[in-house]
């Protein structure tokens, strides 16, 4: 069982889910039943029904074991898709501490969160959103706010981060991946400098989703991974692609994260741990060659 998971957006496509409420509570039925704490992130297709995103972060974030939190208001009013009138930032920016097992005191896992959003604002930049400037002041004014709590773990303390739509560097060519790529990236064509802000303050993997068939990993000075496609209503499928989600361990003694991947079915019988790795040890990147 899970200490935690993590729902990486798109839990509710849109349109072809007119009752929102109901499509909520039935992603997060398994997690309560099983008394799995659970966070959220939004998607490009969350909001296209008739919930803002403020609006279903407030609602995920009422729920039993639900670790969701509704962001602050982060740049100018504007109009969705719906032509509702919202936040630019999105309501998906939040943080979680998780607090070491034996000196519940002292956080020994941030988990940060930020809201990708969905389709480019711009009609000069085709394709989809970026995080916006302003986020990330609030992501760095965030981490520099928890730097002496974190400095203070006698342990290792790491950050994680999570987000739906993946960074522009996820495109990187001629480096090694660990895992599948069945797709291109449909990452942002702007390039915001999230990766690097979120290198500059210790964050060594970020988790995306998104693309739905791929699940790969690839090292560009911190880990950007993908989560694998879980769901059942989206695509996928591609050379005998099959659901998956991935799964990070961490060792704070250790300053040790590990990761794999869990496949919902597979011809050839591979229902273990696919592409398993270290990719963090001693609070230091691993690469591919020595995990």
């Amino acid at each position: 069982m899970p200490d935690i998971a993590v729902l990486g957006g798109d839990q509710i496509n849109g349109d072809t889910a007119p009752d929102i409420q109901t499509a909520l509570f039935k992603f997060a039925e398994p997690f309560i039943s099983r008394k799995i704490p659970f966070a959220t992130i939004l998607g490009n297709h969350d909001d296209e029904g008739s919930m803002t995103r403020k609006q279903i972060m407030e609602l995920t974030a009422s729920l039993p074991y639900s670790l969701s939190e509704v962001g602050p208001e982060l740049g100018p009013i504007t109009k969705d898709k719906k032509g509702r009138e919202v936040r630019e930032g999105g309501a998906g920016n939040y943080l979680v501490e998780v607090k070491a097992h034996n000196r519940p005191e002292h956080s020994a896992v941030t988990l940060y969160f930020l809201d990708t959003h969905s389709y480019s604002p711009d009609k000069n930049v085709i394709g989809y959103d970026w995080i916006k400037p302003y986020q990330i002041d609030w992501f760095k004014s965030e981490a520099e706010r928890l730097k002496d709590a974190h400095n203070k773990y006698s342990f290792i303390h790491l950050n994680m981060a999570f987000i739906h739509i993946p960074l522009p560097e996820y495109r990187l060519e001629g480096v090694s991946i660990v895992g599948e790529k069945q797709e291109s990236p449909t990452a942002p064509v702007h390039n915001s400098g999230f990766k690097e802000a979120l290198v500059n303050a210790g964050v060594m993997a970020v988790s995306a989703g998104h693309d739905h068939a791929n699940d790969y990993c690839l090292l560009n000075q911190m880990w950007m991974c993908y989560a694998g496609g879980s769901g059942f209503g989206g695509y996928g499928g591609y050379k005998k692609y099959n659901r998956r989600v991935r799964l990070f361990e961490v060792n704070g003694d250790a300053g040790q994260i590990k990761t794999w991947k869990r496949v919902e079915y597979s011809p050839e019988g591979k229902y273990g741990r696919l592409d398993e790795q270290v990719i963090v040890r001693g609070a230091k990147i691993v690469s591919p060659s020595s995990a």
